[in-house]
């Protein structure tokens, strides 16, 4: 691997430092000293994380069990790297998510387009394609096909928005909740904080 930009990240089922624990007094000093000499062996580094301190949590104990490393090049390869810890929201694991950016990375212009699959649960979703295809275009062939998908994109876009807009915001409010909430337990695992985390 050498000369390669390389990451590890995932569940590595222990802690690298007690303040990666909350809850119980139990001695892991064992797996940290493990976790650490495997970390510097592979010369590997924690490019650390925003979000909330803690990965997992069961009943009142609270720890770091996921994280993402990367080696000695990545920072040649990527001129920007965060890591974000995400909410635990449907499980007792909360996600971590890595955004990367190359370092001679070319500007993109445009947005991505990112097909729903509740689209198609909706019943006014199909006939929306269906008139949006059948629209006639002055061009033919590939140049056709092109344009009928641009336009496509366009208004489904736009149904998007109208039709599930605040379906969206109402989703990120509810998560950005739930990271308050998690917070707050985690700085003070009360029986009131925990009722709201729960609740």
């Amino acid at each position: 691997m050498e000369g390669v930009p390389w990451l590890v990240g995932g569940d590595f089922n222990t802690i690298l430092h007690p303040s990666e624990r909350e809850g119980s007094e139990t001695n892991r000093q064992r797996e940290m000293i493990d976790l650490a000499e495997t970390i510097e062996d592979c010369r590997l580094t924690d490019p650390g994380f925003d979000g909330p301190r803690f990965t997992w949590a069961k009943n009142n104990l609270f720890e770091r069990l996921d994280r993402m490393l990367v080696g000695e090049t990545w920072s040649t390869y990527f001129a920007i790297s965060r890591v974000t810890h995400l909410p635990r929201i449907c499980s007792d694991r909360g996600p971590i998510l890595m955004r990367c950016k190359l370092s001679d990375e070319p500007r993109r212009w445009g947005s991505h387009f990112r097909f729903q699959n509740m689209w198609i649960r909706h019943q006014g979703f199909q006939q929306l394609v269906r008139e949006s295809w059948s629209e006639e275009t002055e061009a033919s062939g590939l140049l056709q096909l092109v344009t009928k998908l641009k336009r496509l994109k366009a208004v489904l876009k736009r149904w998007n928005r109208e039709s599930f807009g605040k379906l969206f915001s109402n989703l990120q409010r509810g998560e950005e909740g739930i990271a308050e909430a998690q917070a707050k337990f985690e700085e003070d695992p009360s029986g009131y904080n925990r009722a709201q985390l729960i609740g």
